[in-house]
């Protein structure tokens, strides 16, 4: 199980750079051993005046790059909130070397000095990549390769600028940083860059399928329609002209079909929306969805994938599938919320949220909730509060939230909040893929009520919203009603206090006021329990109660 240690940053906004003049090829890729750091790279700080740092990549990692360097350049997941920049020395040399032997004593002989200039740090929350033209070709002879490079500050900026690594299991590297000029101190990593090294695109015909954008799990009592799209990128170095692009759909619906681009710029990317498909409102089942191009000068990036699973009341962006466990994300010991963007076709009532928790034993111990946030990022509605133990790891776990109205066709934000703790844990699983669609997912903190995109691929995270609505048939995550003889009263209450009867078995019973708010839990094996609201305002506010295999009901009360 990998670890992410979010970080979160105020200012919204991206920079993306893709030049089909050269082929990038991402050392290793983003998604092997992903890891971010805000060490590794020139972070924009104080702390980072002077920076020195000397790697080691495998000729294994290094395959795809050809022999003509003629970019050198790294991957960032954030930037900083405000404009940040120095100079930058690179130096890269061939090697026969089978790991990191440099040490921790900075040492350029008989390394090329590719590239010194300026090096401007993206501004921005958003995933971020920077390339560095080199004034000269740099020959690659198909070996290993060592990389270092020396950073000094001129423009610096208050928060930290993060990248994107591969974390390994031996010494990658060394590194060091201070905050005043000098020779700073390096010391050995595990965390190395994601590198990009640009070579001379030869390619003239490179289609590639970059991912297909589905909805993971549709609430069938919220949508009639499904739809699915897919994002088509011209790789080569040449535009092309009537781009067949076929699509096939199985599973509870069947369709087929293709449709042509008519032209594609070098480099240029469109997004293909195929027809959609009827949701029947009792029919849970699962479909799968496949889109690919023709054969041409690189076959491993023709075919993409992506499966729906139609249920009764339970929407997420990711596919339905256990695993969630391959990566844990979180905030280690800070706080943070993380956050899955959602909209409806239909005004829905939200009645709670599904979370898979990961496999971390970090995680025992420690108390998360679920959030409802609108499109900004500011808090609707929190969920009761559970403390996680060890059963609950790699399972989902259901919050409840007092019912909330959500309105059609607009953007909201269900997520786990994660409050600080001396003890770094990441309570959030996620299933690993190539590529998702981008805006997905955010972060907040818990008191900024910003929504700040995140840019970097950590797969699909098992963030899940559940609704209200009539069930006739059992489908998937679908809950059922707690007893009917449960009753609550006097209500309203008298005193300021409400009694409930007739339970059975272990319950949670959750209090909220009318904006969604917790105001009082407690769990009871109780057949009675007293619910006191004496402390409470005058006015209404909803009993949630909620038994041990999940079933729920909520009642109206008035103080």
């Amino acid at each position: 199980m990998k670890k992410i240690t979010l970080t979160l940053l105020t200012a919204i906004a991206s920079f993306a750079a893709f030049a089909q003049v050269n082929t990038i090829v991402n050392v290793p890729a983003p998604n092997t051993n992903p890891g971010t750091s805000g060490n590794r790279g020139p972070n924009g700080t104080v702390n980072h005046t002077v920076m020195r740092a000397q790697y080691f990549v495998s000729q294994t990692d290094m395959a795809g790059v050809s022999s003509t360097v003629t970019s050198f350049g790294f991957n960032l997941s954030s930037g900083n909130s405000t404009a940040a920049s120095g100079t930058i020395t690179v130096y890269l040399q061939n090697t026969a070397a089978t790991s990191f032997t440099t040490g921790t004593t900075w040492n350029t002989a008989g390394m090329t000095t590719v590239y010194t200039g300026t090096y401007n740090i993206p501004v921005g929350g958003g995933a971020a990549s920077v390339d560095l033209s080199l004034p000269s070709a740099f020959t690659y002879t198909g070996s290993a390769l060592n990389v270092s490079y020396e950073y000094t500050a001129a423009v610096t900026a208050t928060n930290v600028a993060i990248y994107n690594c591969s974390v390994g299991t031996v010494t990658l590297g060394a590194t060091g940083a201070l905050s005043s000029v000098g020779a700073p101190v390096l010391n050995n990593t595990v965390f190395r860059p994601v590198f990009r090294f640009g070579t001379p695109n030869t390619v003239t015909n490179d289609i590639s399928v970059d991912y297909v954008s589905a909805k993971g799990i549709i609430p069938a009592n919220t949508y009639s329609l499904g739809s699915y799209s897919a994002l088509i990128r011209n790789n080569s170095n040449t535009a092309l002209t009537n781009v067949a692009v076929g699509y096939s759909l199985t599973g509870l619906n069947s369709a087929s079909g293709s449709l042509v681009i008519p032209s594609l710029a070098s480099g240029a990317t469109t997004v293909l929306t195929f027809p959609t498909y009827s949701i029947p409102l009792n029919a849970n089942g699962l479909n799968n969805i496949t889109v690919a191009v023709l054969p041409d000068q690189n076959n491993t990036n023709n075919v993409a994938t992506a499966s729906s699973s139609i249920n009764c009341n339970i929407w997420g962006s990711g596919p339905t599938v256990t695993d969630y466990t391959s990566t844990a994300i979180g905030f280690g010991t800070s706080s943070g919320i993380l956050l899955s963007k959602f909209n409806l076709p239909k005004n829905s009532t939200l009645t709670g949220a599904r979370i898979a928790v990961s496999s971390g034993t970090s995680n025992v111990g420690n108390s998360v909730y679920a959030v409802l946030t609108d499109a900004i990022g500011s808090t609707i509605a929190t969920s009761n509060t559970i403390s996680l133990t060890t059963p609950m790891l790699s399972t989902y776990q259901s919050f409840t939230f007092a019912p909330q109205n959500i309105t059609a066709n607009t953007d909201y934000y269900i997520g786990l909040a994660q409050p600080s703790n001396t003890t770094s844990y990441y309570p959030v699983a996620s299933f690993s893929v190539p590529a998702i669609p981008p805006n997905l997912y955010a972060t907040a903190s818990l008191t900024s009520n910003i929504a700040v995109n995140l840019g970097q691929n950590l797969g699909y995270l098992g963030l899940q919203a559940q609704f209200a609505g009539a069930c006739t048939s059992v489908g998937i995550h679908e809950s059922t009603t707690l007893n009917a003889n449960i009753l609550v009263y006097p209500n309203p209450a008298v005193n300021g206090k409400t009694t409930i009867t007739n339970l059975e078995g272990t319950n949670t019973i959750a209090v909220y006021n009318l904006l969604g708010a917790l105001v009082s839990t407690q769990t009871s094996t109780n057949t009675s329990i007293v619910v006191d609201l004496t402390n409470q305002a005058a006015g209404n506010y909803f009993i949630r109660i909620t038994d041990n295999n999940n079933n729920t009901k909520t009642v109206k009360v008035i103080n």
